[in-house]
């Protein structure tokens, strides 16, 4: 099945006008199955498809810059768009409409955005995890136990976690190497202490290179 790209249906372009009568006395609009009627078929001469469906939630009024929402069904995909007015004379009444970056059901493009925007960015921040230190030092059973549930929460399955090291000092800028597999991949990483209160120390993990 062919599948249209949401740049192809339209963005920013005129659907042409649409005469309009004006009643004296009356608010001037023109309703929302008519700039429906018309937009689909302005969209079925661009894309060279008609959309399954295409829908507004109001009637248009006609002032230029005035804005309703709509719906457009193309091959299974609800993408929502905005009509806007772009020019009125006397009872003609022009508008464009634009669709949005993302369609109104895309849940998954969101998904797969926040997956990797995750995978990318290094887990945690600035005191991700903290412990109390003992005798100066914090030992490498206590890292990975509180940095375990960070790396999980940023969407990692931490499996045979282990450190270059029995211990990290308790003294800001102080490091270690460690890493943990998962789904058969290394990933190392670096723990570095960012703060130190009292007896509890703070760290940051950083995704190595």
């Amino acid at each position: 099945m062919r599948r249209v790209k949401r740049e192809r249906i339209i963005v920013g372009a005129v659907l042409g006008a649409l005469s309009m009568l004006v009643a004296t006395g009356c608010s001037a609009s023109i309703s929302a199955d008519d700039v429906a009627a018309e937009s689909s078929a302005m969209l079925t001469q661009q894309i060279g498809q008609e959309p399954d469906d295409l829908t507004c939630e109001e009637d248009l009024p006609a002032e230029v810059g005035a804005e309703i929402r709509c719906e457009i069904e193309i091959e299974g995909e609800t993408i929502g768009a905005t009509a806007t007015v772009t020019e009125v004379d006397g009872s003609d009444v022009q508008w464009d409409i634009k669709v949005d970056d993302t369609p109104a059901d895309d849940t998954a493009a969101e998904d797969d955005a926040a997956e990797d925007s995750a995978a990318e960015a290094p887990a945690g921040g600035q005191d991700s995890s903290s412990a109390v230190a003992s005798d100066g030092q914090v030992s490498n059973v206590e890292i990975i136990n509180q940095s375990t549930p960070v790396l999980e929460a940023a969407g990692y399955s931490p499996d045979n976690f282990v450190c270059s090291d029995t211990h990290i000092l308790a003294q800001v800028g102080a490091e270690l190497g460690c890493q943990f597999l998962q789904d058969g991949d290394s990933y190392p990483i670096t723990v570095t202490v960012t703060s130190v209160e009292g007896s509890t120390v703070h760290w940051d993990i950083q995704f190595d290179e």
